[in-house]
């Protein structure tokens, strides 16, 4: 399982942890990897998807078919669609934003990419900023 190393864990690190092994499986890491994190800013922007994704008062049905014509009119399908509409039938979209989290984390890990916090006495220039990406 892909988060053999503890990178993961609970609910959303099994399903992220699925999702990676089925899209490495797949070849199709990256186009996963972009199709989650443009959900996840969807997420991020939108006051009623989150309502939706997170509200108990929505049935896995309505949740999955709203999600649906959500995801086809931003030309996500195939396996990250399919992925969505299985999280929303088992009632687990309430933690979709950490499993698109523990993927990008999976993904971060398997390209070998290392995040860090810079804290600077100084503000740094642009030269600096590009040199520490």
């Amino acid at each position: 399982m892909s988060d053999a190393n503890g990178i993961i864990s609970g609910v959303a690190g099994r399903y992220a942890s699925a999702l990676f092994d089925l899209a490495a499986n797949a070849n199709a890491l990256d186009s996963i990897g972009e199709e989650l994190a443009s959900v996840g800013r969807m997420i991020d922007e939108s006051d009623d998807l989150r309502r939706l994704v997170r509200s108990p008062v929505f049935s896995a049905e309505e949740q999955g078919a709203a999600l649906a014509k959500i995801l086809d009119s931003a030309g996500i399908k195939g396996l990250t669609a399919n992925f969505i509409g299985l999280v929303a039938r088992n009632r687990r979209l309430f933690a979709l934003r950490d499993m698109i989290r523990g993927f990008q984390g999976l993904l971060a890990a398997h390209r070998g990419e290392v995040t860090a916090d810079v804290v600077s006495a100084h503000p740094l220039d642009d030269a600096q900023t590009a040199a520490l990406k």
